[in-house]
């Protein structure tokens, strides 16, 4: 048996198989997808959270001049807290 024909000892070199670098860019890709929608999900609610303080806020400024509309805004403040809370 000479020395070419011995495999013992001899570094291994492993190929990577073609699909798996596919398939791993499209797992990032996926991964970071999901990401930016749960990112804009919670920008959402953050932003809607802030629109019912503004309602108040303007419900409040006009109560002395426009009381049946800051009571119209008062309650559309609470059913939209009310519903981002379910």
């Amino acid at each position: 048996m000479s020395s070419v024909s011995m495999t013992y000892g001899r570094p291994i070199r492993l190929a990577i198989p073609r699909g798996s670098l596919w398939f791993g860019n499209l797992a990032a890709a996926l991964i970071e997808g999901i990401k930016r929608i749960d990112r804009w999900q919670l920008d959402r609610r953050a932003a809607r959270e802030s629109d019912v303080e503004r309602l108040m806020a303007w419900a409040n400024r006009i109560e002395a001049s426009d009381p049946g509309l800051a009571s119209d805004l008062r309650g559309a403040a609470m059913r939209a807290s009310s519903s981002s809370d379910a």
